[in-house]
This record gives structure tokens, sequence and C-alpha cells, in this order.
């Protein structure tokens, strides 16, 4: 994302408080989310977050989910879902990774965050 010219900054929701991360989104252009899948679903610390965020309604926000997983992947669309019920304009379904990703796979995110960075650049005019 930043190499497509837009600031970033990364919130850990398992070092942050929910309303820190939200103070930061109310002032943001685009919301990216990523989780791993566990048990069929994204990280309770993101579950929490999406929750929380989704009721205050941010404006004008881009919207992207990405993750890894093992066997079947659901929190993807899960996050995916959430930004679309938020009111994110999504810049795709999202991208997950199996496992560890490979040179193919880092290509993917590289294009993925170049892609998001445009949407927002676009959303802002």
């Amino acid at each position: 994302i930043a190499a497509g010219g837009v600031e970033t900054k990364m919130v850990k929701l398992r070092a942050s408080h929910r309303s820190d991360a939200v103070t930061d989104l109310l002032c943001a252009g685009g919301l990216v989310v990523g989780s791993p899948t566990i048990n069929r679903t994204m990280f309770p610390t993101v579950a929490d977050f999406l929750c929380y965020a989704g009721g205050l309604k941010p404006q004008n926000l881009v919207g992207a989910a990405f993750g890894s997983y093992g066997w079947s992947g659901e929190a993807v669309k899960q996050i995916a879902d959430a930004l679309v019920q938020m009111g994110a304009k999504t810049v795709s379904e999202g991208l997950k990774v199996n496992y560890v990703p490979d040179a193919e796979a880092l290509a993917q995110c590289r294009k993925f965050g170049t892609d998001i960075a445009c949407s927002i650049i676009e959303n802002s005019r």
C-alpha cells in the first residue's frame, strides 16, 4: 500500500485497545484487516474490533480483507462481509494464502496492496 503512494499505519489488535484502533480508523481512508483462519473463523480480537467499528459506521472508507489458512480459509470472507456491512467500498473479495506465502503469493500480496492504494486514492477524489 505504501509503495502505491498511500501512508499506512499498522495496528496490532492483540496489543491495542479497540477504542484506540477505532480512533485511528475514523481518520483513515482505508481499512485493511487480516486474520488467519482458526477453527473456521477469524481471530476473536479481529471479530471484536470489526463488531465495534461496524457500529460506528465510518464514512468514505475503502476496505480489504486478507489472511492465511491451513484447511478452509473462512476468515477472509467473514472479514470482507463485515467490511461490506460496515459500508466500506471493498477492493475485492479478499486475498487468502494457504500456509506460508511462497514467491507467487507474495507477488499477489504486493499487487493487492497497490490495488488497495489505487482504490484509496480514487475514493479520496
